[in-house]
């Protein structure tokens, strides 16, 4: 019966070997090994055993049918203020699209970047070597939490595999 039943879980059973496990399981002599199988098979056995009503299929192609349609109006004038108040939008963005102010105040100087400019050779390279870290410590925090992640995703895949 142990064997039976492996076979019956791997889903590899035919229909009498099925009729069989139910029978033993059903019975007054299951091995204390399989007793904690037995409520199972017992319950497929009582819900095969359960019947519809006579009058089943015609209570459900009862509520299968449609019911009477309902016509429904709606009113005119809703649409018509939908309608109004939709052609007052295109024509609010239209003009506030084309509308532009006259500029009162002066455009500003554009910024001076040269009094910025490093000009001492080893004052660039130690901020060229600032600049260099900085990528690298990020890089390397994103190359950590990508193993990280990566490692969460192996765990995942065990399961659908």
């Amino acid at each position: 019966m142990k064997a039976l039943l492996e076979k019956y879980f791997d889903g590899e059973t035919s229909l009498e070997e099925e009729a069989q496990l139910r029978a033993y399981f059903n019975s007054e002599a299951v091995d204390d090994e399989l007793k904690m199988y037995q409520p199972l098979f017992q319950h497929f056995t009582q819900e095969h055993e359960q019947a519809l009503p006579d009058d089943f299929d015609e209570r459900l192609f009862q509520q299968l049918e449609p019911a009477e349609a309902k016509v429904v109006k709606m009113r005119t004038w809703p649409r018509q203020l939908l309608r109004i108040a939709a052609v007052g939008a295109v024509l609010l963005v239209a003009m506030v699209a084309i509308w532009k102010p006259n500029p009162t105040q002066p455009l500003q100087a554009s910024i001076d970047w040269s009094k910025y400019e490093i000009t001492d050779e080893q004052k660039a390279y130690e901020e060229t070597v600032k600049a260099l870290r900085l990528v690298s410590s990020k890089l390397n925090k994103g190359k950590h939490k990508a193993s990280e992640e990566m490692e969460k995703m192996e765990k995942v895949g065990k399961y659908l595999n």
